[in-house]
């Protein structure tokens, strides 16, 4: 044997969300210009002074804490999640982890056997297949319908075809905005009972819906399934996606996997529990959540009509979350000129380059999300980037050629 990396490490994807960053910083600096950033997946403010305040007062907590949570933590998210969502935990079935992905992650690690198939609903966020890889899983996608929400027989027929251990997804999802109906869920619940999997729904965008519309939890079926696991987390309702605090909400025998695993890996900081906590029960936090969500509904009816105005460029109206994710397909095969040269836009990278040279915009390419015909934008900006974004990508749509 030789000293060299896993099979694994050597096939994990730098995260498109995150290595983009480095390009924009390249361009801005080579060009002497503000790229406009439409990339960010995290709110575009941070926590209220109250907040942050109990944060300082948190850094008394030095000391090793309990692997689950804070004891004052736990319950207090067990309650607010059987508010929100319909569910009935308990302290027990609350495992905190460091951000969502952390859960997401620590999960995977205590369900899945080598080779195991997870049925992932597609386009997804671009870190589901990667730790399912990671933790010697198999990723099987299943493609969305045109309308962004999914394909129920396609997702029965995938779990059917594989050695299926989960069904994963997001709702409201992360990169679409769609937000699942309480019959999507249903008949998800449906096929994961009828199939003895676990079923992972990723809601940490739960409070981001529109349109005065709640976003039904997996949980507020009918007929709720007893091996539903929920990923959620305070990073985007709190605007502190920095802290890395996540939690997973699920059957007892899990949590405890998943606690036994952590108290061997990496548990989450005392002071930003203490600081959560806090959070939980301020009304100065819940009045900016609503601020926020008021703000991105508004950049999403302006970016979208945008958009839905350029030629070449489809958006589905997004009901949730804070991003949109137009098909820019019919635009493939464009050519544009560069420095002093000529370049085509073949794929969704190539539309992202293209956005970044000339309409300094950035966006994260649809391939990563599993879905090569879309791009995603963030719409979590200011009203006055929503705009000036707009004009940006209408201008230079415009000046592309055959």
């Amino acid at each position: 044997m030789t000293a060299q990396l896993s099979a694994i490490a050597k096939a994990v994807k730098p995260s498109a969300t995150l290595s983009l960053k480095s390009e924009i910083t390249r361009i801005e600096s080579a060009y002497k210009l503000k790229i406009l950033d439409l990339t960010a997946g995290q709110p575009d403010v941070g926590p209220t002074p109250d907040v942050l305040a109990a944060l300082v007062e948190g850094g008394k907590l030095h000391k090793y804490g309990p692997i689950p949570g804070e004891a004052g933590l736990r319950p207090l998210v067990a309650e607010v999640t059987n508010r929100e969502t319909g569910s009935t935990f308990t302290a027990e079935n609350i495992v905190m982890t460091v951000g969502a992905k952390g859960g997401i992650d620590t999960v995977m690690r205590a369900i899945l056997d080598p080779g195991d198939a997870v049925v992932v609903l597609a386009p997804y966020w671009v870190t589901y297949t990667e730790v399912v890889s990671i933790c010697g899983g198999k990723p099987v996608c299943v493609a969305s319908k045109p309308d962004l929400h999914p394909d129920l027989k396609a997702t029965a027929a995938a779990v059917e075809a594989n050695r299926t251990k989960a069904l994963l997804f997001s709702s409201p999802s992360n990169p679409t905005g769609a937000v699942y109906t309480r019959d999507e869920l249903a008949e998800l619940a449906r096929i994961a009972r009828e199939a003895g999997i676990w079923l992972i729904a990723d809601e940490i965008y739960r409070e981001f819906a529109f349109d005065g519309k709640a976003a039904p939890s997996i949980f507020s079926v009918i007929l709720p399934y007893d091996k539903t696991v929920l990923i959620d987390g305070p990073s985007k309702r709190f605007g502190v996606p920095g802290w890395r605090l996540g939690f997973v909400a699920g059957p007892t025998e899990l949590i405890k996997a998943c606690s036994a695993i952590l108290g061997h890996t990496s548990n989450a900081s005392r002071p930003i529990q203490y600081a959560v906590q806090v959070a939980y029960g301020s009304e100065q936090a819940r009045q900016a959540t609503k601020t926020m969500v008021a703000r991105y509904e508004k950049n999403r009816d302006l970016f979208v009509a945008g958009l839905n105005a350029i030629k070449g460029i489809s958006c589905p109206k997004p009901e949730g979350a804070f991003y949109c994710f137009p098909d820019v397909s019919a635009l493939y095969g464009k050519s544009y000129e560069y420095d002093g040269g000529k370049a085509t836009i073949k794929d969704s990278t190539g539309f992202r380059d293209f956005l970044l040279r000339r309409a300094f915009v950035a966006a994260v390419e649809g391939e990563p999300f599993g879905m090569d015909t879309n791009i995603r934008f963030s719409l979590a900006i200011s009203e006055a980037d929503c705009v000036a974004a707009l004009k940006h990508i209408t201008n230079a749509v415009a000046e592309l050629h055959a």
